[in-house]
């Protein structure tokens, strides 16, 4: 219960997230609108495997999803993940060869987002994996460590999205 001196502050109407499925506000803080409008590049890696494996997926795809959920794809497209048995922690064990990637985050109206995990088999780019982006364990979230040790499909994929991440990167202003 808040102290007697806390002034409630005023109401914003909330609606319900396609992606993490929580009642969230519709109006962030700072004033601007929390349904973030999701483009088909930000929801999946350009790889003709990838818009494979995303195309078979079921379900109507959310328009818009919550500015959290928006920072999260953003954070998690791309990424090298541990196999699900496989435990430890990212800060100290490198990725090995059986490392996979996330290749699509994908909203599906009231299922909301399906993460869609590839790995290589027999020198095969495979989707192996579809979990729930709320059931999703941040654990087996690891790093590249030695190149030699992740399978070369997965690798460049990789190499890829870290190369057109840093390409959208801002510019830090230098003033002279």
């Amino acid at each position: 219960m808040p102290p007697n001196n806390v002034i409630d502050g005023p109401r914003v109407s909330t609606w319900r997230c396609p992606s993490c499925q929580e009642s969230v506000p519709r109006l962030l803080p700072n004033g601007k609108t929390n349904r973030i409008p999701v483009a088909p590049e930000r929801m999946a890696l350009p790889d003709g495997t990838v818009r494979q494996a995303c195309a078979r997926v079921q379900g109507l795809r959310a328009p818009e999803i919550c500015y959290a959920c928006d920072q999260a794809y953003q954070e998690l497209l791309g990424t090298l993940v541990r196999p699900p048995a496989e435990l430890g922690d990212a800060r100290g064990d490198p990725g090995l060869n059986d490392t996979g990637l996330i290749g699509a985050l994908l909203p599906i109206a009231d299922q909301g987002t399906q993460i869609l995990i590839f790995n290589v088999i027999n020198e095969e780019l495979r989707c192996t994996e579809i979990e729930r982006l709320i059931s999703f364990n941040p654990d087996r979230l690891t790093y590249p460590g030695s190149r030699g040790a992740i399978a070369p499909r997965i690798w460049a994929l990789y190499e890829d999205h870290l190369a057109q991440l840093h390409a959208r990167a801002p510019v830090p202003y230098h003033p002279e």
